[in-house]
């Protein structure tokens, strides 16, 4: 197994041999469930699985190969991302229906199908993944299925009981003031005054901690979600619950894209007046939209 290149093994040597265990004697998993509280560490390890089940060369992943460069790029036609449904943002009965079909059919370039399913314990309803289960009973072979997920409880145990579960661990521990940080941050979104939410706001002056509380008011505004169709929640379950009484599911997804948005702005120099304005604007229209 070829480890070089992907910083994200540097520190984590069990997940490395992990990763070593299961592809031992040149073995293939059907289906992985990647879970970690980080959904950016997780994303690395499918590409890296994804780049390892295509590569051709002798010490996979190289990384070098044409098959490897697709698939780190999001462009091979034998790796299907699923994509959920605009408003609801759920994978529906009919995509996994083209799903199954899609499976049966013999790969274009690569000697294997894959495909993949982000924030799964929250996109898969139980009526979606029951319609997963014969699949992954009985899967057609040269096909490998990676659920990503922040939480696998959020899976039935069906499901679970028929994949390799790979759990993250080591994530990085938030600092205590941007936790209270972005805590203040949620809680102005759904204050009748604005100023609440500017004041909490005006405290991203340094870019790192504005990055770190970006980083949490993310996963606070997808607890709201998780709240709504009885997931457990990763941050704070009580923060969750108050603001579900006010933020609905498809504001929730809103804010989870404007966060996301600004945090992408932070390495490139924006001013963080101005980026703290961008957001207490756009908080404000989501919510309390007419």
């Amino acid at each position: 197994m070829n480890f070089e290149g992907f910083d994200f093994f540097e520190n984590d040597e069990n997940l490395k041999q992990r990763i070593e265990s299961l592809y031992s004697q040149n073995r293939q998993p059907h289906a992985i469930v990647i879970e970690g509280a980080v959904e950016q560490r997780c994303e690395k390890l499918a590409t890296f699985l994804t780049m390892r089940a295509v590569c051709r060369a002798e010490n996979k992943p190289c990384g070098k190969c044409e098959q490897c460069i697709k698939a780190r790029e999001q462009a091979h036609p034998d790796i299907y991302y699923a994509q959920p449904e605009k408003k609801s943002q759920i994978y529906s009965i009919e995509q996994m229906r083209s799903i199954i079909e899609n499976a049966s059919i013999r790969p274009n370039e690569a000697d294997i199908k894959i495909f993949v399913f982000r924030s799964a314990e929250k996109r898969l309803t139980p009526v979606v993944q029951n319609s997963f289960l014969k699949l992954l009973e009985e899967p057609p072979q040269n096909c490998l299925f990676l659920l990503l997920c922040q939480n696998s409880r959020g899976l039935l145990n069906t499901v679970l009981s028929r994949c390799t579960v790979i759990k993250i661990k080591g994530e990085p521990n938030f600092y205590e003031d941007s936790l209270d940080l972005a805590v203040e941050v949620a809680e102005g979104t759904i204050a009748p005054s604005e100023w609440q939410l500017l004041a909490a706001l005006s405290q991203f002056s340094d870019r790192k901690k504005a990055d770190e509380t970006l980083a949490i008011l993310t996963e606070i505004f997808r607890d709201c979600i998780a709240v709504v169709n009885g997931i457990d929640t990763i941050m704070n379950k009580q923060l969750a619950e108050k603001l579900s009484k006010r933020i609905t599911t498809g504001m929730a997804l809103q804010l989870v894209e404007v966060t996301e948005l600004a945090r992408r702005k932070i390495p490139q120099n924006v001013n963080m007046e101005l980026l703290s304005a961008f957001l207490c604007g756009e908080y404000r229209r989501i919510i309390w939209q007419r």
